[in-house]
């Protein structure tokens, strides 16, 4: 009797864990959506019918929709390959992403970009077919997985509104990608001499910045003039990047063989920026939080 009992309850306790995993999926945080009559296609506003759609505020990814169109249908090729249909919940049945995936590797349907970067990292896109059906959907970006992994943000891609409020611009002509010094006698940071231009990755977290490049600057002239740092901890870079190698650094500037020096203080909130120096000229910097 305690044996079925015991039994009932793994079952039970099963079946609502199923449930649960199923509500999840299926229904958790979506919102039903039909109040759409236009939507954006080759950078303006068209009508459409018999919208409808799900979202969700929990994630970008979650918003399908079906409707109707009276465009005229040009197709082409250009998102062929990029547009891919994410799959829906099973209640949602009029979009099918396999089948719409398929049309659009076939050519029977062809892919409009509606919105790029709205919000940031993601694009969002309609697949249309001849008859005037269409679907959309948005899918993440080139910028956003580059973003959302800590990478270096790909040039073209705008500038994150997160980007803005952690003080790290990607534009490449901000000045805080000026490699500075900071002087003993504690005066504002100076300009470093440097040969030819730095190879610079950078993400859109102030900690994430790494930089190699050349100086002429002697041994001698940086010791007696700039701040040298007791506490250089080099990081690893979060993407490829052959011309710096993090434990090489922090060998060497632990045995000497490399200058530590502070570059700027407090460059961003909580963050200075550290160069390591060779005797050859061979130099790099990096961010790490403030001590």
């Amino acid at each position: 009797m305690k044996g079925s009992v015991l039994m009932g309850g793994m079952l039970f306790a099963a079946a609502a864990m199923g449930i649960g995993l199923w509500y999840s999926a299926e229904k958790a945080y979506y919102v039903e959506v039909t109040d759409v009559a236009e939507v954006m296609a080759y950078g303006d506003a068209f009508p459409v019918a018999n919208y409808r759609g799900i979202d969700a505020d929990t994630s970008p990814l979650k918003m399908r929709a079906c409707f109707n169109v009276d465009w005229d249908y040009y197709p082409t090729d250009e998102f062929k390959g990029v547009a891919t249909p994410l799959i829906a919940p099973k209640s949602f049945d009029c979009f099918n992403a396999k089948k719409i995936g398929a049309d659009l590797e076939a050519g029977n349907a062809t892919a409009i970009l509606s919105d790029e970067n709205k919000p940031y990292g993601f694009n969002t896109f309609i697949a249309q077919y001849p008859d005037g059906n269409a679907f959309m959907w948005r899918q993440v970006n080139n910028c956003g997985e580059a973003h959302f992994s800590g990478d270096a943000i790909p040039q073209g891609c705008p500038v994150p509104a997160d980007a803005a409020a952690k003080n790290v611009m990607r534009d490449p002509d901000h000045a805080l990608h000026d490699i500075n010094l900071t002087p003993i006698t504690g005066d504002a940071p100076e300009s470093m001499l440097i040969e030819g231009q730095p190879i610079v990755a950078f993400s859109t977290d102030a900690k994430f910045y790494y930089a190699c490049f050349q100086t002429p600057m002697s041994f001698g002239l940086l010791t007696e003039t700039y701040e040298i740092s007791d506490n250089a901890l080099p990081a690893k870079p979060l993407g490829d990047m052959a011309c710096y190698n993090q434990e090489k650094i922090a060998m060497d500037v632990a045995s000497g063989e490399a200058l530590s020096l502070v570059g700027q203080r407090n460059i961003v909130d909580g963050i200075d920026r550290i160069i390591a120096v060779y005797p050859d000229g061979r130099a790099f910097a990096w961010h790490q939080e403030a001590q």
